[in-house]
C-alpha cells in the first residue's frame, strides 16, 4: 500500500473540494430525485444541475497567468516608472 500522508491528502482535497462537492451535491439531488423512479422531470433537473455545475467551474477556476515574457517584465522594472508586481496562486 503506498505511503500517503494526511498532508497530502488535504492539498488534494484543498486544490479539488469544488469537484467533490459538486459530485457530493449532483449525487444527493439524484439518490433524492430517482428515488421512485427516473421520470422526464428528474432528468431535466439533474441536467440543469449538472449544466450549472459546469459552467460555475468553467467560469470561477482559476486561470493561468496572462504574463509569461520573463523579458518583458525585467525590462519594466528599474526604469524609473513604478511597477506593481502581484504573485497570485491559481488556488
Amino acid at each position: 500500500m503506498p505511503d500517503v500522508r494526511i498532508d497530502d491528502m488535504q492539498h488534494w482535497f484543498n486544490q479539488h473540494s469544488f469537484l467533490v462537492a459538486a459530485a457530493a451535491v449532483f449525487l444527493v439531488l439524484a439518490a433524492i430525485l430517482l428515488r421512485d423512479g427516473v421520470r422526464p422531470v428528474d432528468l431535466v433537473a439533474l441536467g440543469a444541475l449538472g449544466l450549472g455545475l459546469a459552467l460555475a467551474f468553467a467560469l470561477l477556476r482559476p486561470a493561468a497567468s496572462t504574463e509569461r515574457q520573463a523579458q518583458l517584465v525585467r525590462a519594466q522594472i528599474g526604469t524609473g516608472v513604478p511597477v506593481l508586481l502581484e504573485f497570485l496562486s491559481p488556488y
